[in-house]
């Protein structure tokens, strides 16, 4: 098999090659001409001696180029490797030393930052020259590399938890799962055009770039920095029908007033993923755009879906239930199965698309990906994330397993107190954290920031907590989160700050006695 014959002639076969697979600002390829494209590139690299396993960096932003480079490292058996054009210095060099590239594609304005790190032997290839030579070449018919199904197709570069860069593996049958979601969850078609906000460097771009060709649907980019005022001028000029986006952007969007315009309300469908979705910021954009956000979770170890809402089952607050094949469970501190609902503990998952493992500065090209047995055991992976199920089976993240905060002997999670706040109009965002109180006891703080509605009010003074608290959402969200779990004589510190015209945060500390 190959990962670019799956995805691409997967496509060519529904819709034939004259439909628009790719479209970025003005430019629109279709997938006709993508299958040539890619087949040329494919021929370039071969002639330029890249065999089967090398890797290609890709130092480009978002087009069409990209896309159909990437494809072609794919089938013509190499593995691609996508690098954030915002990477430099001693991280680039790191990311280099990790990848050990073959080659190396980049924009003309980007060769400085990329040559200092290149190894001795490794190649450089232009967008802007090679790339367009390239284009010229006589090959027509698309004739991927055959690779077996464990061999290594992408690697998706991450830092993870640890800061350091590492690479993600995965393999070409990865792109067996690239559209199970999208299918069922958002009842995606050919006629849809999807826009993915994050880079393709990104494994949750990847994914939807995958599936939005596999399905034979149109691909909208973006070359800049997703920023609203970007991604807004995508929206009302390509018109997609999904956007993928992260709940940070949801948010900006909202406070520009975006999801209420003509060409946001037209959109059929809103993905939220790469962190988790706060119901207030899903509350504001449904009311706005008359549209919902439906929120999911994957990782970069896994590109497709663990955890995904949908249009006919959602519930706010939850990354949905898990996507069919993809098996879940949930392991508490003593290392058992948590079998009962409404009881948080460590996430592992199974599924047929994980990844083959990771790619370190001091990993042998030729050999095994690197499995870490605190992420890999056997055939399950540990993510890292906290989660608890409710009755109906919704999964709920709860932070990351090293962010769990402990009070008076309790649990907390981050979120559930974050949370809290939901509703009350001046708080844009929270952030629960502990510390050490003046008795060395350790209580919960809330970091808040206010609304660029409350802007004006904050240059003159910062909200107190005491007003904070008195808001009835606040009181009664407090009670009931801890009520369940607290003894009778349990005190909840927290910390209310609000952001002043100084940018500077003031804070004011309160306890809350049940």
């Amino acid at each position: 098999m190959n990962a670019a014959k799956y995805v691409l002639a997967g496509g060519l076969a529904v819709v034939g090659p004259h439909k628009p697979a790719v479209v970025n600002g003005g430019e629109s390829i279709s997938y006709g001409d993508l299958a040539v494209r890619v087949s040329r590139f494919a021929g370039a690299l071969r002639e330029a001696g890249m065999k089967p396993g090398d890797r290609v960096a890709l130092f480009m932003l978002d087009h069409a180029d990209l896309v159909s480079i990437y494809l072609a490292i794919i089938a013509a058996g190499g593995v691609a490797v996508a690098v954030s054009t915002r990477a430099t210095g001693d991280d680039l060099r790191h990311i280099l030393a990790i990848i050990r590239p073959f080659a190396v594609i980049a924009e003309s304005d980007f060769a400085p930052a990329i040559t200092t790190g290149m190894g001795p032997n490794a190649k450089l290839f232009l967008r802007q020259r090679h790339l367009r030579s390239w284009m010229k070449r006589s090959e027509t018919e698309f004739v991927p590399c055959v690779r077996r199904p464990d061999d290594p197709a992408y690697w998706v570069m991450t830092s993870g938890t640890t800061g350091q860069p590492k690479a993600v593996e995965h393999r070409h049958d990865n792109v067996f799962a690239c559209t199970d979601y999208l299918v069922r969850g958002l009842a995606a078609t050919s006629a849809d055009r999807f826009f993915p906000t994050s880079r393709l460097n990104f494994a949750y771009a990847l994914g939807a770039m995958f599936g939005a060709l596999r399905l034979g649907a149109t691909l909208i980019l973006h070359e800049g920095w997703p920023t609203p005022p970007s991604v807004a001028a995508t929206v009302e000029l390509n018109q997609p029908s999904i956007v993928l986006s992260v709940p940070t952007l949801f948010q900006r969007l909202c406070e520009c007033g975006s999801p209420s315009k003509l060409a946001f309300r037209a959109v059929r469908c809103y993905v939220s993923a790469g962190e988790r979705l706060p119901p207030q910021v899903g509350a504001e954009w449904e009311k706005a755009s008359g549209r919902p956000i439906i929120d999911a979770m994957s990782c970069s170890e896994l590109v497709h879906k663990i955890f995904a809402n949908t249009l006919s089952a959602r519930r706010a607050g939850s990354s949905g239930r898990p996507v069919p094949g993809v098996e879940v469970r949930l392991i508490d501190t003593d290392g058992s199965e948590i079998t009962q609902s409404g009881r948080s503990g460590q996430l592992e998952v199974r599924a047929p698309f994980l990844c083959a493992g990771y790619r370190l500065d001091d990993t042998q090209s030729r050999a095994a990906a690197h499995r870490p047995t605190a992420r890999f055991r056997g055939e399950w992976f540990v993510t890292g994330d906290e989660y608890l199920r409710d009755e109906d089976g919704f999964y709920h993240h709860c932070g990351r397993s090293d962010d769990m905060l402990k009070t008076s002997g309790l649990w907390v999670s981050p979120s559930e107190i974050e949370d809290m706040l939901a509703g009350i109009p001046t708080v844009r965002e929270a952030a629960a954290v502990l510390r050490e109180g003046a008795a060395g006891l350790s209580e919960i703080v809330l970091y808040i920031v206010a609304t660029s509605r409350a802007g004006l009010r904050l240059r003159r003074r910062a909200p107190s907590s005491r007003a904070i608290y008195r808001h009835s959402s606040f009181r009664a969200n407090t009670r009931s989160l801890l009520s369940c779990r607290a003894p009778p004589a349990a005190k909840f510190s927290a910390t209310s700050c609000a952001l002043n015209y100084s940018v500077r945060l003031e804070l004011k500390t309160w306890p809350l006695l049940l």
